[in-house]
């Protein structure tokens, strides 16, 4: 009979590789773009994968044409203490 493992108090974080499906076109954007970024495809996808989850796996719509790198900043404050781009008028 097998048993279960005792849980360790101090676990290696190390590095995995796994897969993900995507379209061809966007397999070799990201491939290109590792490639000017001076690293491998893995290492760009797995870094890009760790910010969006670190940044709380926002909802991006980059596809949607309303949308700009400018929009995708968090709202201005609405306290009139933000000043005058985050304060009501």
């Amino acid at each position: 009979m097998s048993r279960i493992p005792p849980r360790q108090l101090n676990v290696k974080d190390k590095d995995r590789r796994f897969y993900v499906a995507a379209p061809s076109s966007v397999y070799l954007k990201l491939q290109h773009e590792a490639i000017t970024r001076g690293t491998d495809l893995w290492t760009l996808g797995g870094a890009v994968l760790t910010d969006w989850l670190s940044a709380g796996c926002p909802d991006l719509r980059l596809s949607d044409p309303g949308v700009t790198e400018n929009s995708l900043s968090p709202p201005s404050s609405s306290s009139p203490l933000a000043g005058p781009t985050g304060g009501a008028e």
